[in-house]
């Protein structure tokens, strides 16, 4: 099931991306993303049907185009406008993936967005990452994780591939 949940993830990141900032993602190799320098990250926790949180982080370049775009702007606007824009995608994001991976009758809260750590795309406690996905634009880069937590059908589904992996 790893591979739906990142497929779904692609799906709703590139439409978001597309549709909300004006940005055409194309896929790329997730080889060394871990490493990618990010000039952001943040996450959206969500509850309900299920438990977990979904993790965006974007490079340098896509982070003034994103909130250009998103706000209309012929400049840059200043970092905290920069970082609400990544919030507010991130939250977007997860919106747009959750009925994909759980169907249409889910029902979740969403929590609002936050910046995601020092170690961003690292499981915290009782976490397995279900979805992971590197997206590559003309402005740079961007990352996206979907991590569950137990009571999360997926969790079971991707704990049981990253073990088979292991």
């Amino acid at each position: 099931m790893l591979q739906p949940a990142t497929t779904s993830l692609f799906q709703a990141a590139t439409s978001t991306f597309e549709s909300l900032a004006l940005l055409f993602p194309e896929p790329c190799s997730i080889e060394g993303a871990e490493f990618m320098p990010l000039a952001a990250a943040f996450s959206v926790t969500y509850h309900g049907a299920g438990n977990g949180r979904v993790v965006v982080g974007v490079t340098a370049g896509v982070l003034p185009a994103l909130a250009e775009n998103m706000l209309g702007s012929a400049a840059a606007p200043d970092q905290q406008m920069q970082r609400d824009a990544l919030g507010e995608l991130v939250n977007i994001v997860t919106g747009n993936v959750l009925p994909l991976i759980n169907g249409a009758a889910a029902v979740f809260k969403l929590d609002a967005p936050t910046p995601a750590g020092d170690e961003p795309f690292r499981p915290r406690d009782g976490e397995t990452q279900a979805a992971f996905t590197r997206l590559q634009m003309d402005e740079g880069e961007a990352i996206l994780a979907l991590f569950t937590q137990a009571g999360d059908p997926l969790h079971d589904d991707a704990r049981a591939i990253a073990l088979a992996g292991a």
